[in-house]
């Protein structure tokens, strides 16, 4: 039997490890005549294990694998960003403390949570992104991306490349590296503004006008400037910054609210999805040039709440407020499909594939209705399993899986079942002739009150 497991966290500060058990399929063979019919296999109930005590100060806001898989990061609602390992049943390994506070009436909450074997990276509403050292606490960098965040997402390769969007945020993308250097190592260099350098002597002035006529001749010859307009408005760090769509048909500016977004590939980050609180999906594409979105379409009616990976880079998943989850194709926007079964708000998805097979994909998402359920990512979308949790869900991350284990079938084995089919079918054999004799008795007698009927 092979078993899947995750890991979840809730409202109550808990985290629970939920290990489910898939049991081989067996052909049920079809019973002979006057024999009671096999019953199936008895379903294995799913184990769930709870780490740490209920506390709602320490609420799970994000919970995440490091780099390796070895550790998980969980950050909580009380400023807590925590590393167990989940092989000694949720032991803290290391604990950092990070101050939240309040600005005005909105709560200060983490939006994205990243770790790897050196640091644990951490995003808030408020715009701080911090890295922190795990091996020296001490060593801490502290950036801004600027306020009202509503998603920071790391690459999962490219660990100094990070995505923000949020309210009146257009999605962007920073490099830490270089937006933590010191402004005195930037003094020291010759600046550099819209490719010319700066200088006060002759020389570095002719050079300016030889560079800026070069550009002018470019655009002459038809070469697009979409990207050095683009690097006009790039602040420190920045990489990419998206630019709002066009006005609406009464010629109003489209609000921007980003509420989640995801990298389509995990060897480039030139491909983002985004969702909205106006239920659009938006796909950018920074190597094409253009600031605006490839793909913008309004899908349902109510915002999208969380985000996911599909299948492969053509599809992602997203739930919104009223219990839907859909999978929309990222080249075209349209609706593939929806996943059924759901009765509260799906606060977390992920994708996995469970066996070797990579054509297998199945969809783990928690719920404000206290479950856990894992979906099928095919044509029927069929819901394979549900378990209740007794708390409302707010993350979830896919563990490790044990595949089944294959028994040898040994020769002595194999001729001892011949040899019980052998000796079952020579006692069927003397059965069957004791049936046919009783059969002829009774046809004798038959024929005998004919007869003497007749007489």
């Amino acid at each position: 039997m092979s078993s899947q497991r995750f890991y979840t966290g809730d409202e109550q500060g808990l985290v629970k490890v939920v290990t489910i058990t898939e049991l081989p399929v067996v052909k049920v063979k079809r019973a002979r005549r006057n024999q009671p019919t096999p019953e199936p296999p008895v379903k294995p109930v799913p184990t769930v294990e709870t780490w740490g005590t209920p506390d709602r100060e320490k609420a799970v806001q994000l919970l995440c694998w490091d780099h390796e898989k070895k550790h998980l990061a969980v950050a909580r609602k009380n400023g807590l960003v925590q590393l167990i390992d989940p092989k000694e049943k949720g032991t803290v390994i290391a604990e950092f403390k990070h101050t939240l506070g309040k600005e005005g009436k909105v709560e200060t909450i983490f939006v994205g949570l990243f770790a790897n074997s050196e640091s644990i990276i951490t995003c808030t509403n408020t715009g701080v992104v911090t890295i922190q050292s795990i091996q020296d606490a001490t060593q801490t960098k502290v950036l801004n991306v600027g306020n009202d965040i509503c998603r920071m997402r790391v690459h999962p390769r490219e660990h100094h490349i990070i995505a923000t969007g949020g309210k009146e945020q257009e999605l962007t993308l920073w490099d830490l590296n270089e937006l933590g250097k010191d402004p005195s190592e930037e003094k020291k260099q010759e600046p550099v503004i819209n490719g010319k350098k700066g200088a006060k002597n002759g020389k570095a002035s002719a050079t300016s006008k030889t560079s800026s006529s070069s550009s002018i001749a470019d655009n002459k010859n038809g070469a697009s400037d979409t990207r050095y307009k683009s690097k006009e408005i790039l602040s420190k760090g920045q990489l990419f910054k998206a630019k709002n769509v066009k006005n609406d048909n009464l010629d109003l500016r489209v609000p921007v609210w980003n509420t989640d977004l995801q990298f389509l590939s995990q060897y480039d980050h030139s491909r983002i999805a985004v969702g909205t609180r106006h239920h659009q999906i938006r796909v950018y594409d920074t190597k094409n040039g253009a600031r605006r979105p490839v793909v913008d379409k309004e899908v349902g009616d109510m915002p999208v709440v969380a985000f996911s990976n599909g299948k492969d880079a053509s599809e992602v998943v997203f739930s919104d407020t009223v219990t839907n989850v859909f999978s929309v194709d990222t080249l075209t926007g349209d609706i593939l499909g929806q996943y059924k079964g759901f009765t509260g708000v799906a606060t977390a998805l992920a994708t996995f594939t469970p066996f070797e097979d990579e054509s297998t994909t199945h969809l783990v998402s928690v719920a404000l209705d206290r479950c856990l359920r894992v979906h099928e990512m095919s044509n029927t979308r069929k819901l394979l399993h549900k378990v209740y949790l007794k708390q409302r869900m707010t993350a979830v991350v896919v563990g490790e899986y044990a595949p089944p284990e294959l028994a040898e079938e040994e020769d002595e084995g194999e001729t001892s079942k011949k040899s019980k089919r052998a000796g079952d079918g020579e006692g069927n054999d003397e059965d069957d002739d004791d049936v046919w004799e009783s059969m002829g008795k009774l046809q004798d007698k038959k024929l005998k009150k004919r007869k003497a009927a007749k007489e």
